[in-house]
Order: structure tokens, then sequence, then C-alpha cells
């Protein structure tokens, strides 16, 4: 990922991390866990260039839109990152339960030949 210039305002600085947001939103979505971590991994550093910056800026009515913007969309990351782990946990009982099905069949299916 890219380096995050130092020299960057704060105000370019928050709005790419909002776009990194999204991305990592859209990978999410589509279930793309890596691709998603490496768009988290920048958007942090942005994050924290932005906000390890003078707070002289930190009542600057487009600041506090663009914070307030990124606060909600990382708490619906976070919903939305639960919401597929949780999927995917029942997609994996679910397959555990069928391999134990199909075992438990063979195994009577097995019995049975050999009576």
């Amino acid at each position: 990922m890219a380096a995050v210039p130092e020299d960057t305002p704060t105000t370019a600085l928050l709005g790419r991390a909002l776009e990194e947001t999204r991305a990592v939103e859209a990978l999410i979505e589509r279930g793309e866990w890596q691709q998603a971590l490496e768009h988290d991994a920048l958007r942090q550093r942005l994050l924290a260039a932005a906000f390890g910056q003078d707070g002289s800026h930190a009542l600057d009515p487009k600041l506090r839109v663009l914070a307030d913007e990124l606060l909600r969309m990382n708490n619906r990351l976070i919903g939305l990152a639960e919401h597929r782990r949780r999927g995917v946990e029942r997609e994996s009982d679910t397959l555990q339960l069928g391999r134990r099905a199909v075992a438990a069949y063979h195994q009577v299916h097995f019995d049975n030949r050999r009576s």
C-alpha cells in the first residue's frame, strides 16, 4: 500500500481515509477479506496521520463533517464485518453438520453391507 506523505493537509488525509473506508466496505461485502485488510491498513495510517497533525483544526466544520462521516461508516463497517463473520460461521456449521451426516450414512451403509 502507498505511504502517507507527512505534509498532506488534514482535510485531504480524511478525504482519502473516507475513500479507503468505502473501498473496505465494498470488499467486505464481496467477501474479499485479505484485500479489505490491506485497504484498512492504509485507512488506519491515513487516520493516524490526520489526527496526529496540529490539533488547531479540531473545530474546523469541514473536518468535523469528514470525521463524523468516517465515524458513521466505521460503525457500519463493524456491523457489516460482524454480520458477515456470523454468516461464515453459520455456513461452516452447516458444512460440518453435512459432513457428519455423510459419515453417519456411510457408516450405516457399511454396517448394513456387513450384515
